[in-house]
């Protein structure tokens, strides 16, 4: 369904204008462990809205998807986050994060063992250039750049490249809600931590706080980390994170509605590339989920004791 990445790619764009907007008026940490504590409630209700039998299973599970919700939410967004505190233009931020693509595709031959062509790799080595060169009239007027704030977008990176890769080995076996609940309980553990070590637990509440804290809870924590779990359930990680190509230019739109920030030649051309990286890549995506469909057939006819959750209890 082509409208859930689209919805994604909106909804978490806003995210890098949430963080300008949040870290006005709040410690970065502080702000996301409020956050965190928001989010679990709303999906207290969700999970009992929906009045179907739950899926909690079982203790390692439980475990993993909290160690997940450190790396997604704790690591990538308390990087992004403390990065544009530290001073990082939030457009310099969405750049480098957009590197994610790339880390995954190569982290998932080792780990996951998805074998990646030519014709892929130029598509995200094209789409790569291309963000790059979205961004990169804003950039010209920055004369340099905080290394603490390079060293949290690093952070950021690595997070969300190592949780997009476990998340899909944990795949099954729980449910998305029942999910969430613990990678937030794991986000908050991180973050709590880090407001009491490295933070001031400063929470200034004012109308512009409160407005962008009620969208992170919503449209970002719920909304679009809901959606990227439904991605990476139903395709490749590689497929998945391709995705993020299309935050930076989206991003700078949206800096240029609230902001007026201009667009230049460069991220003209920049986001010309990105859709040619991602149509690039296409073909291969959907050549390889037709054949893991054909190749999933007579494994299924063959009964049920050839599926291994079907024989552990």
């Amino acid at each position: 369904m082509m409208w859930i990445p689209l919805a994604f790619v909106l909804l978490f764009s806003t995210g890098f204008i949430c963080a300008r907007l949040g870290t006005m008026d709040a410690e970065p940490f502080t702000l996301l462990l409020v956050r965190s504590l928001l989010v679990l409630p709303v999906l207290g209700i969700i999970l009992w809205a929906r009045r179907a039998p739950n899926q909690w299973g079982n203790r390692a599970q439980r475990g993993c998807q909290m160690g997940v919700g450190m790396l997604l939410h704790g690591a990538y967004l308390g990087g992004v986050f403390a990065a544009v505190k530290a001073g990082l233009p939030a457009g310099l931020t969405a750049l480098l994060v957009s590197l994610h693509p790339l880390a995954t595709a190569a982290l998932s031959l080792p780990l996951l063992g998805v074998r990646l062509g030519p014709k892929q790799w130029c598509g995200l080595a094209l789409g790569a250039t291309g963000a790059s060169l979205v961004l990169s009239g804003g950039l010209e007027a920055s004369h340099g750049w905080p290394l603490v704030g390079l060293a949290w977008c690093l952070m950021a990176l690595v997070g969300i490249s190592s949780a997009t890769l476990w998340q899909k080995r944990l795949s099954g076996g729980m449910g998305m809600v029942e999910g969430l609940i613990f990678q937030y309980l794991g986000a908050a553990l991180v973050f709590s931590v880090a407001a009491t070590w490295i933070g001031s637990f400063t929470f200034d509440p004012t109308p512009r706080l409160l407005l962008t804290l009620a969208w992170l809870v919503g449209a970002i924590s719920v909304g679009a980390i809901w959606l990227l779990m439904i991605m990476i359930a139903r395709g490749e990680a590689h497929q998945v994170a391709r995705t993020f190509f299309l935050v930076p230019p989206c991003a700078a739109v949206m800096a240029w509605l609230m902001f007026d920030e201009q667009w230049t030649l460069p991220m003209i051309i920049g986001a010309a590339l990105v859709v040619a990286g991602l149509a690039l890549d296409r073909p291969a995506a959907n050549q390889a989920n037709a054949a893991r469909g054909n190749a999933a057939k007579p494994s299924a006819n063959q009964g049920k004791s050839t599926h291994p959750e079907q024989t552990t209890k």
